[in-house]
């Protein structure tokens, strides 16, 4: 495929016979930073928004606003909150949170179960408290794509080692803005188009394997990538990406010497996230594109304050990280809070610093 193909339609679901036997090659690499070969992309449109009057806490199913006459059983919503001063002070991020102050951002993407006067029912609490010091509301989300999936395909994406290099962050396979989701039985293999000596030989992808961008109720399944060729700085090499998503299940899926093997990255709003039975080896954080070697790449929280996530049963030969990164990657600072590393196997370590 010299191209790229996206999915813009729901209920649309890609499926081959086996990731061994039905394979997706694609060539394209000009041009490709930032986007992704094979792409399920809504068109998320966050409408009528509810000012809360009541703060929201943690672990509450119910959020009261001052008019809840535009919301109905069944709506998706966004609730979320403006990164104020006094937020990023109260988690001690003055000068460290810098790239969201002052907007707007979500937290929890959910649905309404239940309307009552002006109080509305989430199919799923809340994580961490919501408060009206920060200007905390609740959005109508209407775009998502729903029910799609991708299943027992392989995909492969390497091409020439400097060509590789030469863009960011492509990715294999994309959803964005998507709901009711899945993906299993896909894997990386060795790309007709990798070179036949040097490092790149036997490459699988030029950086990214799958990434999940404002999704919920998401499932990746018996997946694997592994041999990304770019590895570097700016967000390349990751191989199971998550932002900015709620309620996201990834299950007995392996990820094999990517620079990050399983991620969250980029921004607030990263809760839900489940982990389980996974297999992260052999991650390196490249310092050198020509002499392809670094410091050992954990599978890691990456970006701001994911909340209550779980990495369960899984098996990290490299490690974990939920740490403070400080200034790293554009300021993320407390990495996580509340997540938890639960009966952990392998030879990596394990690094737990969360906020609070």
């Amino acid at each position: 495929i010299d191209g790229v193909l996206t999915v813009s339609a729901s209920r649309v679901v890609l499926r081959g016979v086996g990731a061994a036997q039905s394979r997706l090659w694609f060539t394209r690499f000009d041009g490709m930073s930032y986007k992704s070969h094979l792409s399920f992309a809504g068109a998320l449109k966050l409408t009528d928004e509810a000012l809360l009057t009541v703060d929201g806490e943690a672990r509450s199913h119910e959020i009261t606003v001052a008019d809840a006459a535009a919301y109905s059983v069944g709506d998706d919503v966004a609730v979320g909150f403006v990164i104020t001063p006094e937020f990023v002070e109260e988690h001690a991020m003055t000068g460290t949170w810098m790239v969201f102050n002052d907007a707007w951002q979500v937290f929890f993407w959910r649905t309404v179960v239940k309307v009552e006067g002006d109080t509305l029912t989430l199919d799923v609490p809340l994580r961490y408290p919501v408060k009206l010091r920060d200007a905390a509301s609740v959005r109508r989300v209407d775009g998502y794509l729903r029910e799609v999936g991708v299943e027992d395909l392989g995909l492969a994406n390497a091409v020439g080692w400097d060509d590789a290099w030469a863009q960011s962050q492509v990715h294999a396979l994309s959803l964005r803005g998507v709901k009711d989701a899945w993906v299993r039985g896909v894997a990386s293999y060795a790309s007709p188009g990798a070179p036949d000596e040097g490092f790149a030989k036997g490459r699988h992808l030029q950086s990214g394997g799958i990434e999940v961008v404002q999704g919920k109720r998401v499932t990746i399944a018996d997946t694997s990538f592994a041999l990304p060729e770019h590895r570097g700085g700016g967000g390349n090499g990751y191989l199971f990406e998550v932002s900015q998503s709620s309620e996201v299940l990834v299950r007995d899926c392996v990820g094999d010497a990517g620079r990050h093997n399983f991620i969250q990255n980029w921004g607030f709003g990263a809760t839900g996230i489940v982990w389980l039975r996974v297999h992260s080896s052999g991650g390196v954080a490249v310092a050198v594109k020509d002499l392809d070697f670094g410091l050992t790449g954990l599978s890691e929280f990456h970006h701001s304050l994911a909340t209550a996530n779980l990495i369960d049963q899984s098996t990290l030969d490299d490690g974990w990280g939920a740490v403070n990164r400080n200034a790293e990657s554009s300021g993320s600072g407390h990495s996580s809070t509340q997540s938890a590393v639960w009966n952990p196997a392998g030879a990596g370590v394990v690094r737990s610093r969360q906020f609070g």
